[in-house]
């Protein structure tokens, strides 16, 4: 279970999130959306524990823990910037993560279901744009994590990977995992939850 009470997170310029409270329990898909500069960006990255809200209190677990006492990594974010290191091979930056999260045993299932096999010695700077965001969401398999953040993560992807992803993320739901992400373009995802930020500033 995954808890914001009373959240809120101002810029020098703005109130972008006010007085969010809302529980995210198990198996639960949810999309934030707005428009630029609502904040869906900042909220992802509190949730992530990387940026502090406001005001407010964000909890995870059964005895509903500050997050900033969990012991990190707790969650797997990906954002904007995804994280993959150029100069490092496709390999190296999955076994990176999975050794991060103390789950070596995911790379080769991560690796062969984004369908990375035959750029696992390759440079990442030498991928197209959409194969280094593929390398960036084989962290989501080679990571062990209850939960997901996930940042308009569909950019640069084809189709097929849009479904590939599609298809992780509902299973990673059915298996009890909460998914919490913001998008521009409309979710295949029927069950999931739409939050609209634009109501909460």
């Amino acid at each position: 279970m995954l808890s914001l009470s009373s959240v809120c997170i101002n810029t020098n310029e703005s109130e972008l999130i006010k007085n969010l409270s809302i529980t995210f329990l198990p198996s639960a898909i949810a999309y934030f959306r707005g428009k630029n500069g609502c904040g869906k960006t900042s909220l992802l990255r509190a949730i992530a524990g990387i940026k502090g809200v406001s005001s407010g209190q964000i909890t995870f677990g059964k005895n509903n823990t500050p997050i900033e006492e969990l012991p990190k990594p707790y969650c797997i974010y990906i954002g904007h910037k995804t994280g993959v290191k150029p100069e490092l091979t496709v390999i190296e930056n999955i076994e990176f993560w999975a050794k991060t999260y103390n789950s070596p045993e995911l790379v080769s299932a991560a690796i062969f279901y984004f369908q990375l096999e035959e750029y696992i010695h390759t440079k990442c700077y030498a991928l197209s744009a959409g194969q280094q965001q593929k390398v960036a969401l084989a962290k989501l398999l080679a990571c062990s994590s209850q939960v997901w953040l996930l940042d308009e993560v569909e950019n640069n992807l084809d189709s097929i990977s849009r479904q590939l992803l599609t298809n992780l993320l509902i299973s990673k739901a059915n298996n009890g995992g909460i998914i919490i992400a913001s998008s521009h373009t409309e979710t295949l995802i029927d069950s999931a939850l739409i939050i609209d930020l634009a109501s909460t500033s």
